[in-house]
């Protein structure tokens, strides 16, 4: 997981990156949006790196972790 975390940093260095244990799995969550459509334009560009990749929602996202446009 770590490897994964550190190979999704350096492909997009400005994008802060997490990873959670939600048992069974481990997932990575990238970014944090104000909209649904911020977070749809990334999404379009890591599906070239990571197919499965898909937009969650989270209520816990502090103002200094949003990212800008992408």
């Amino acid at each position: 997981m770590e490897s994964t975390r550190q190979n999704f940093q350096y492909r997009y260095p400005n994008i802060p990156v997490n990873w959670e244990h939600s048992k069974p799995y481990y997932k990575l969550r990238a970014g944090a949006f104000e909209s649904k459509l911020e977070a749809i334009r990334l999404l379009y560009l890591l599906k070239k790196d990571y197919p499965s990749a898909y937009p969650a929602k989270d209520k816990k996202i502090r103002p200094e972790e949003l990212v800008g446009y992408y």
